[in-house]
């Protein structure tokens, strides 16, 4: 509307100067010379508004054809973006589900097959089976939270102990860190409160800690800080593993994404753990930051605002 204000106005402001200027007819003359006059003026002023109408609807179509295409293509950007991000989502669940389902599949039908099975044999086919179940299990769990993170279903915040939560996982992490012959340490300041939830950040703590563990070399270490500021709190997990290439730690949060490829699927998951972690800082209104070398380890930087 506003370019067609402006349109008619600049025509107008034309045609009415043209005709003003073409009518100051000198001299006397008779009615006819006078009529024929006012016909040229008329006739050239419509030959010169039409030139001017040309030009003018074609820099108008020109300009704003080519607004429409920038602003239709920032618009869908976004939209064929997700749609691509969509489908490698898809086809990556079914390539994750088709590996252990495969390995259940192949080992039943060896059992199968071979008609006199020893009973050895069958219980190594069940704990495969069970292994398989398991990360299965782990896996069905991580895209459910996803998905309902992706529909912005926000779980309740509220004050709490951070300091008492991080401890208590860390003293059940472990376990685990013993049976990878990994040395898990810590260093927390007490009673530092913020605003979350606390399911949300056992399995962010989890997913990190044992993205550390599960990445690091024969009696290696992993150390989880927790220190505050007056208006943040740092979470911080540094580990002397195998470290992330430069050039991938910007794919690191993408879901199903492996930085180390030679890994196996065991160890290194379905490559959903940072997925979560940046969702989880996400619905905290947080900060990641992630700082790595080959060779050397990696640290994890979280910051959440302090209550």
């Amino acid at each position: 509307f506003i370019l067609v204000a402006i349109f008619s106005l600049v025509v107008y402001g034309l045609f009415a100067k043209n005709i003003t200027n073409n009518l100051q007819y000198e001299g006397k003359g008779s009615e006819e010379r006078e009529a024929f006059v006012e016909r040229e003026v008329i006739h050239r002023a419509l030959d010169k508004l039409q030139g001017v109408l040309l030009v003018v609807d074609g820099l108008i179509i020109v300009v704003i054809g080519g607004i429409g295409y920038y602003l239709a293509g920032k618009t869908l950007k976004p939209v064929e973006q997700a749609y691509m991000r969509q489908k490698k989502f898809v086809a990556d669940v079914a390539h994750e589900l088709r590996t252990p389902l495969a390995v259940m599949r192949a080992g039943s039908e060896t059992v199968l097959s071979s008609g006199n099975s020893s009973k050895r044999e069958y219980k190594k086919i069940i704990r495969d089976s069970l292994e398989e179940l398991d990360y299965l299990s782990v896996m069905v769990d991580d895209l459910l939270f996803l998905a309902r993170s992706d529909n912005f279903q926000r779980a309740e915040l509220f004050e709490f102990n951070l300091s008492n939560l991080t401890h208590k996982q860390i003293e059940l992490m472990k376990p685990y860190a013993d049976k990878k012959n990994v040395i898990l340490e810590q260093d927390i300041v007490d009673n530092l409160f913020i605003k979350g939830s606390k399911a949300y950040l056992k399995r962010l703590i989890a997913n990190l800690v044992k993205n550390a563990i599960d990445y690091n070399k024969p009696s290696g270490k992993v150390k989880v800080f927790l220190k505050g500021s007056r208006a943040q709190v740092e979470l911080k997990v540094v580990d002397t593993g195998i470290g992330i290439k430069k050039e991938e730690l910007k794919n690191i949060f993408h879901r199903f994404y492996k930085a180390d490829r030679a890994r196996s699927r065991r160890s290194g998951g379905a490559g959903l753990g940072l997925s979560i972690v940046q969702e989880i800082v996400k619905i905290h209104r947080g900060k990641v930051y992630i700082k790595s070398s080959i060779s050397k380890g990696t640290e994890v930087s979280i910051l959440f605002k302090k209550v």
